[in-house]
């Protein structure tokens, strides 16, 4: 199957990380592993963190209608759908490329790194909620890590041509350790669209056009377990794909949405204008 040949080809390309391994050069010809960096014990809490967030929500969704009716209540609006369809997976792959830089700390084999183990765990979750749905979308998500691991090792790879440039030139001025995370082009590059990406969403998609708060402050982990899977259903549906899950979702969403209008009043989301006031 797709699926089962994606997470074999994601756990199989990570085996390339062992080839960028980090470590750091002291002038004295000893070296240590840049493991012990305080940097590096930061983005392994991080990552650590996380994914332990995401992979906690996953067991408060029962099946896919109810995921998707969850996030699909704050994207009613179809700009800000657009918005979403085009901003989730930014986020995510952001998110990818900074995680493949760091190894799990637990395996004891660097070849296995966070993009990897987190990327099989939705795989799995959205096996679990919607088959289809998850098959469609693992070569979508295998495509972000393989990118991924592509940037970080053409990274890598800039930061161990500098090193042996300044090494044969005698430079003291250069960089000349090798660092976990490259020369930082990377990470700085993910972190532009990881801001720029939330950025959108929840200004112009939420306070403009949504005229309510983003879902992820409703539950981190929610959002982030379901958006990816939803953002891509937005464009499943427009193709006339699966679409009864479409409507069930959107019989869920149009009761979840009452019940938060009814609570919280005609405030809480442009989208309570019209149904308050249509009762």
């Amino acid at each position: 199957m797709i699926e089962t040949k994606t997470v074999e080809a994601m756990t199989s390309n990570a085996a390339s990380m062992s080839a960028v391994t980090p470590t750091v050069e002291k002038e004295n010809g000893t070296s240590t592993n840049s493991k012990t960096s305080i940097s590096f014990l930061v983005a392994n809490f991080f990552c650590f963190l996380i994914s332990t967030i995401i992979i906690r929500a996953f067991w408060g969704f029962e099946d896919a209608s109810k995921a998707l009716a969850f996030y699909g209540v704050y994207h009613r609006y179809g700009w800000n759908q657009v918005v979403h369809f085009f901003g989730v997976p930014g986020i995510i792959w952001s998110l990818i490329i900074f995680m493949v830089h760091v190894p799990l700390p637990v395996v004891g084999d660097e070849s296995l790194n966070y993009a990897a183990f987190l990327g099989i765990c939705y795989c799995l979750f959205y096996l679990y909620i919607d088959p289809m749905g998850a098959v469609l979308y693992a070569p979508v998500l295998y495509a972000m890590y393989a990118s991924s691991m592509k940037i970080m090792q053409e990274d890598q790879g800039l930061l161990r041509a500098k090193i042996a440039a300044a090494k044969e030139n005698g430079s003291s001025n250069s960089q000349t350790t090798q660092c976990w995370y490259g020369t930082g082009k990377a990470m700085k590059f993910a972190l532009a669209v990881h801001v720029f990406c939330w950025y959108i969403q929840i200004h112009l998609g939420h306070k403009v056009i949504e005229g309510a708060q983003p879902a992820v402050l409703q539950s981190l982990g929610g959002a982030l377990s379901v958006a990816p899977l939803f953002a891509f259903y937005e464009g499943l549906w427009l193709l006339g794909i699966n679409k009864g899950l479409q409507e069930s979702t959107q019989q869920l969403v149009d009761e979840y949405t009452q019940q938060i209008c009814s609570e919280k009043g005609i405030t809480a989301m442009k989208a309570c204008q019209s149904l308050l006031l249509s009762e």
